[in-house]
């Protein structure tokens, strides 16, 4: 399990380490002290797991956790026990308290093997895979070569490499289903696109391959956090 520590405190980070290192089973990936280089660790490596402090300046662990639509397995760290109670309305895994223990981190370290067993076993096969129902027949897509989801009241047109496929149903289910897919983001009433096709966001418009798409108002700061979790120079 590829572990990331995320605390702003240089001696929590030392600890949370070495604990870490005599844990068999769980490789430390990436050590930070903000979310900003949290944001481009995770777009760089595969993360299972991250121990994640609270309190930290500019974007608090809450913060940062409210920021990822599909985040890692949480477990949150904090000197303040007040907040036990509401972390796990963001299903975390774990929350410890400093100063935390070897044992109690054993523990922590645990629920989250037990958590990635459990996912593994309830895991859908393919799930790049989807099967739509259009023009009287089942159609296999692949969600990776789907690019833009376009609504139309009760129909939805999926653009699909050189193909559109009209499908019955709606923006809003289409979207509660590719919820669990981290690269697809609504950008307007009417779209939701597929960030690994995304090559200029300019003004109001985002283009997805040859594609020209205004971002609808109430979607802006949705794009600008998408775009914090890539490098930009």
């Amino acid at each position: 399990m590829n572990v990331l520590i995320v605390d702003d405190e240089p001696l929590a980070i030392e600890l949370l380490e070495g604990y870490v290192l005599k844990m068999t089973g769980f490789t430390l990936i990436g050590k930070c002290s903000n979310a900003l280089e949290a944001f481009s660790i995770l777009n760089k490596e595969q993360v299972d797991a991250i121990f994640l402090d609270i309190n930290m300046p500019e974007i608090t662990g809450i913060g940062f956790l409210k920021m990822l639509k599909n985040p890692p397995l949480i477990v949150l760290t904090t000197a303040y026990s007040e907040y036990a109670a509401d972390s796990y309305n963001y299903d975390v895994v774990d929350y410890l308290l400093k100063p935390i223990t070897f044992e109690r981190f054993a523990v922590a370290t645990n629920k989250l093997l037990n958590t990635t067993i459990q996912k593994k076993d309830n895991a859908k096969p393919e799930d790049d895979i989807l099967f739509v129902r259009s023009e009287g027949k089942m159609t296999k897509v692949d969600l990776r070569d789907l690019y833009i989801v376009e609504g139309y009241k009760n129909y939805v047109r999926l653009w699909i490499g050189n193909e559109k496929i009209i499908v019955h149903n709606t923006m809003k289910n289409v979207e509660e289903f590719l919820k669990q897919n981290p690269a697809f983001l609504r950008v307007h009433k009417s779209y939701i696109i597929n960030m690994k096709y995304v090559s200029e966001v300019f003004g109001n418009c985002i283009k997805v391959k040859n594609e020209t798409i205004v971002i609808g108002p109430t979607f802006k700061n949705e794009i600008e956090i998408a775009l914090q979790k890539y490098d930009q120079l």
